[in-house]
């Protein structure tokens, strides 16, 4: 992104500064104006934990500015409100460079992708020299950079990884899955360095992998055309992670969650939809209450039980009660085990595919599945209520052909997702329309 990036991060900075402060025992009334902050206080190796806490905070920033649009585009959330720029992504129609929406996102993104690669060149550049004091830094900002990578990836048809002076000319449609390597590069640079004193970096890191490894496998069944015929994802090096990551955590429920607070930022998908009442959870999901503004009930039932589906509800009653700070799900072993569940039906192995499921739907006190109904049709219903508002929903939209209900006949081509916007085209001389 070339446009937002004249100026240097200051949340960063600020971070940086504050906690140079407390480890110096400066008093804190003595200090300069706090919005004088230089460039140079980032080179500060004390600044590491702060360097790779603004990495997170622009991931927690882009992430809700990306779901809110991409849901839209699904079954997941419908268009409520005032703003055409949202009815023009509920109708199915995502290309549309000028909308308001996915502009911001591209916007909000690219920050993210810039600070998460500028904090690992500097922790590098720490540990190069022998003052990174803990390696947990510069793990945290592979993760952040690699889940910054993949989201793009999943997300876009095509994206400018500008500096924050010089503008770059486009990636390119054809080469947007390179962004999946370059998420597994980071992510192997990560295990590297962990180890005893590490926490569960390891597991987190080796989930995300397979997310990665997945999501390209996933790429290439939409690229350059949607293969409906042959929809299923078969990847067993992603299989072989997952496997690995849940051998580190066992079967507990697990996920990793990035944390909204008060203290951090709102969460734009959970304010567009439990504040400014822009848009509401889907039909296809939930109820409306009478003023079709708010979730009543939830109606998607699971195929097998003929139950409310027990997953969305605890995931619609979560995001729900969080108000604006509802946190953003990265991974967890239900995905896991839906990858690992994919890979085995996709290699005709129905034995292993039926274990995975019956392991996600014992969380959840659901009957077995023992071939009641048609597996690639459970899979396609246990993504949707395990990995809802996610960002993996219109993949499969396209991929098992399953249209939204909301998806007018102007809708997009299957396959398309969303373009470089207004604002990178206005100011990158390398893009046009």
């Amino acid at each position: 992104m070339f446009y937002p990036f004249k100026k240097l991060n200051n949340r960063l900075l600020a971070s940086a500064l504050l906690l140079g402060l407390l480890f110096t025992g400066c008093d804190i009334l003595q200090v300069n104006n706090p919005n004088s902050l230089v460039e140079e206080d980032l080179a500060n190796p004390v600044a590491a934990s702060s360097i790779a806490n603004g990495a997170e905070a622009t991931l927690v920033e882009g992430l809700g500015q990306i779901l809110a649009p991409y849901s839209t585009a699904t079954d997941e959330l419908t268009w409520i409100g005032t703003r055409d720029g949202w009815q023009q992504l509920d109708q199915g129609r995502v290309s549309e460079p000028v909308n308001e929406f996915t502009d911001a996102s591209f916007l909000a993104l690219s920050e993210a992708r810039w600070t998460a690669d500028e904090a690992i060149r500097r922790l590098e550049e720490f540990r190069s020299n022998g003052t990174l004091q803990d390696k947990t830094s510069l793990i945290r900002s592979y993760f952040y950079g690699a889940v910054v990578y993949i989201t793009i990836a999943d997300s876009y048809d095509n994206f400018v990884f500008s500096d924050r002076e010089e503008a770059a000319p486009a990636k390119g449609e054809e080469n947007m899955d390179q962004l999946y390597d370059t998420a597994v590069g980071y992510l192997n640079s990560g295990l590297e360095l962990t180890g005893s004193n590490t926490g569960n970096w390891e597991a987190r890191l080796l989930a995300v992998r397979a997310r990665a490894k997945f999501s390209q496998s996933l790429w290439n069944k939409l690229n350059p055309d949607t293969d409906t015929g042959n929809p299923l994802v078969e990847n067993s090096e992603a299989s072989q992670d997952a496997s690995a990551a849940l051998a580190l955590l066992g079967q507990n429920d697990w996920r990793y969650q990035l944390e909204v607070t008060p203290e951090t930022a709102e969460n734009d998908l959970a304010y567009q939809v439990n504040d400014r009442l822009e848009l509401r959870i889907g039909n296809a999901y939930a109820v409306p209450t009478e003023d079709g503004t708010r979730v009543d009930s939830v109606s998607l039932r699971d195929p097998i039980d003929d139950i409310a589906a027990p997953a969305l509800v605890s995931a619609v009653n979560e995001f729900v009660s969080a108000n604006l700070y509802a946190n953003y799900t990265l991974i967890s072993e239900r995905e896991l085990r839906l990858i690992i569940a994919e890979d085995a039906l996709a290699g005709n192995d129905t034995n292993t595919f039926e274990d995975q499921i019956n392991e996600i739907r014992s969380l959840d006190q659901l009957s077995e599945y023992t071939g009641q109904i048609p597996p690639v049709e459970l899979l396609e219903h246990s993504r949707r209520v395990n990995l809802f508002l996610q960002g993996r929903r219109l993949a499969d939209h396209y991929r098992f052909g399953s249209d939204s209900p909301e998806w007018g006949a102007n809708r997009d081509e299957p396959g398309t997702f969303f373009p470089i916007t207004i604002t990178e085209i206005r100011a990158n001389p390398n893009i046009s329309f």
